[in-house]
């Protein structure tokens, strides 16, 4: 009788054990994502954002300017169903003229510099807290780094 005794009491007190501590984790998940939003909200200054506003215009007017060039045919072929992907970009980089070409060189060098000013605007815990925050999901959930090698096709 004791002994069923002593096993009904570990039983139960390994269930509260293992309960609270999913509920202790609960809560600090919760906790954390909480003062993530808040620091993440506060993190850029108000010219830091304008600037982002204004790099962005800046990228959405050069895509625009660089779609504006684009034949009928290049835009038919982009579309093609009859190619597969990899087969429809490559028949459209060899369609590109020196023009549409040297654009996208243009839009890639400025868009480097844009970066770097923005980058010189940040202070190292603002650059820290970016770093940290920058492989973490909205979930909590870790993801992994883009392969430094790869290099999009074509861009514009």
């Amino acid at each position: 009788m004791k002994t069923i005794i002593r096993q009904a009491l570990t039983i139960i007190t390994g269930f509260l054990f293992f309960s609270s501590i999913l509920v202790a984790q609960e809560q600090t998940k919760a906790n954390q994502s909480k003062q993530r939003v808040q620091v993440g909200k506060s993190v850029l200054t108000l010219t830091q954002k304008e600037m982002l506003k204004e790099n962005q215009k800046k990228r959405t007017e050069m895509k625009e300017a660089f779609k504006a060039t684009l034949s009928k045919q290049q835009k038919e072929m982009l579309t093609d169903p009859r190619l597969i992907k990899i087969d429809r970009i490559r028949a459209f980089r060899a369609s590109l003229t020196d023009k549409q070409v040297n654009m996208i060189k243009e839009r890639q060098l400025k868009v480097k510099e844009m970066k770097k000013q923005f980058r010189a605007t940040l202070s190292p815990q603002q650059k820290m807290f970016i770093k940290k925050n920058s492989m973490i999901n909205k979930n909590g959930k870790r993801l992994f780094k883009r392969d430094k090698s790869y290099r999009p096709i074509y861009c514009f």
